[in-house]
């Protein structure tokens, strides 16, 4: 009798810390849910910079924040930007230059105001400070500049840098808040006019070809024709709208403006893309590829799970010089969630104590 009232004192203790135990447990667990959300506002609130190494002195960028960063890791298009239908799920930087390149002919068309404007100094560097995180556009002006007796012409790339770079913070002193990266471009020499001519010359004409591409989509599934617009752009940097002209199947989907002037730049935009679309523009020399992809099934309008990257040094030698920058085929992906992980834990820890109190209860049994 004796020693089954000690068996039992035993038990009980035993129950006592286990249920001790559990409680300890649960706090710990109820303390960290409390503080996650806690972390993830300081996290968000984190400011960062991008910093962008130009090719001369003087050259003005201007910055727009096109998407959003969320707590899931993925990118969802701003308020400004989300009536423009362009993807941000891509898999190659050829993909990620196509987004860039439609937002930009957006910005000039509709006169988008820039969140920030500079112009790189005798350093040649340009930096952005106290952002937010999320995904931001870089526009650049074209530059002409005096070089042993000729006017360079420099016309920078658009790009789409993700702030933060995750891939930045793998490398030792590094900070994924801190971006930085070289601005691609392209340089030319100015057209001269000739000293003397003997005989009056013609002005050399200038052509811009259009043409629309269709993928991931069925004939049937297309409109009977889009609309596109002929964008001209000043010295000073205003656009209009020059012309409109309609795609159909009967003209190749294609059209070429001709007698264009060359003191202009022209771009070439989608009026207005058919629905389930997105739109994507690629040019090469004075031909425009406007492409419109069926958009998949399931996948949420300007959402997007880019996965890591690592900035890697890239050159082209496409036209007369071309520089180096740091971009990648794809856009980073942060942060993560740990409330499975809390889950999974406060789980186990029942299972244990399940699994105990039915041990202790068989032995006082076989007893």
């Amino acid at each position: 009798m004796h020693s089954q009232k000690k068996r039992i004192r035993h038990r009980d203790r035993n129950y006592m810390i286990y249920v001790l135990a559990f409680l300890i447990m649960l706090t710990g667990m109820l303390g960290i849910l409390k503080g996650s959300p806690v972390l993830a506002a300081e996290e968000s609130t984190q400011k960062g910079s991008i910093s962008l190494v130009c090719p001369v002195e003087g050259m003005e960028l201007s910055l727009y924040r096109v998407a959003e960063y969320e707590e899931s890791g993925s990118f969802t298009l701003t308020e400004r930007f989300r009536k423009y239908p362009v993807s941000l799920e891509q898999k190659n930087q050829e993909g990620w230059q196509g987004t860039a390149d439609a937002l930009a002919d957006y910005i000039r068309r509709d006169g988008i105001t820039a969140d920030a404007v500079l112009a790189s100094g005798s350093d040649r560097k340009v930096c952005f400070t106290d952002l937010n995180r999320g995904l931001y556009l870089v526009l650049g002006q074209t530059t002409e500049l005096q070089e042993d007796g000729k006017t360079q012409i420099y016309d920078p790339q658009t790009a789409l840098i993700a702030l933060p770079d995750d891939s930045q913070g793998t490398s030792e002193g590094t900070d994924p808040y801190q971006v930085t990266a070289v601005l691609k471009f392209e340089k030319n020499d100015k057209p001269g006019k000739p000293e003397e001519p003997e005989e009056p010359e013609e002005e050399e004409e200038m052509k811009i070809h259009v043409l629309k591409v269709w993928k991931q989509d069925q004939e049937k599934e297309r409109p009977d024709s889009i609309v596109v617009e002929l964008l001209q752009t000043d010295a000073e940097g205003n656009t209009t709208v020059a012309d409109r002209q309609t795609l159909t199947k009967e003209n190749q989907w294609s059209y070429t403006w001709k007698n264009l002037s060359t003191l202009m730049c022209w771009s070439v935009s989608e009026a207005e893309v058919p629905n389930g679309y997105t739109v994507a523009v690629a040019r090469e020399g004075n031909t425009v590829v406007l492409t419109n992809t069926a958009k998949k099934p399931g996948n949420p309008d300007g959402e997007v799970n880019p996965p890591s990257k690592k900035p890697t040094d890239k050159t082209t030698d496409k036209t007369v010089n071309k520089t180096t920058d740091k971009t990648s085929d794809k856009l980073p992906q942060t942060g993560q969630l740990w409330w499975p992980v809390l889950v999974l834990l406060f789980a186990g820890a029942i299972c244990l104590l399940v699994g105990r109190v039915l041990r202790d209860r068989k032995e006082e049994k076989n007893r």
